[in-house]
């Protein structure tokens, strides 16, 4: 049997849409199951939030203060690289912190004692803080911090920082 060129386009175009349909319907089973799959991992993150256990595992005071974020990082060039002020502040914490290597989830509680009256962003002074308790292995990244509490406490000379860590339960 020969078909025409009319009956061949118009198979062609019947088999064309049946594949087109196939793949919209493929698309959209597929963009369902990613929307539920991002709706367990957002119920799964809302489930870690809710009040839980919390079990210490730190709960030390730093005789000093943390860089700012302003005096963090050194630029040359195109490179940044962390400044001898973060290093310091690194290795301090390297000898005072205990490595656990934890994965848990976290919740950190951090009053910082700033040596003077100068006026301060504390939020400034939480990233050298959490940098540096992962790089002294108390954890694997700074991503498991769920919880941040951040508070300014009375002037200390010298500066003080105390710090609470907790895991989630």
């Amino acid at each position: 049997m020969r078909w025409s060129e009319d009956q061949l386009q118009a198979h062609l175009k019947a088999h064309r849409n049946r594949a087109n349909l196939s793949r919209e319907r493929l698309k959209t089973e597929n963009d369902a199951k990613v929307q539920q799959a991002n709706k367990t991992i957002l119920n799964a993150k809302i489930q870690r939030n809710k009040i839980c256990d919390e079990k210490e595992i730190l709960n030390c005071e730093i005789a000093t203060c943390p860089p700012s974020v302003n005096h963090y990082w050194v630029a040359s060039g195109k490179k940044r690289y962390l400044s001898e002020q973060a290093k310091i502040f690194h290795a301090l914490v390297r000898v005072l912190v205990p490595a656990k290597q934890t994965e848990a989830r976290l919740k950190l509680d951090v009053t910082f004692h700033f040596p003077n009256y100068q006026t301060r962003d504390i939020d400034n002074y939480l990233k050298a803080t959490i940098d540096s308790l992962v790089k002294c292995g108390l954890c694997v990244d700074d991503e498991q911090f769920d919880e941040l509490v951040v508070k300014r406490g009375e002037v200390v000379k010298g500066g003080l920082i105390k710090l609470k860590v907790m895991e989630l339960g």
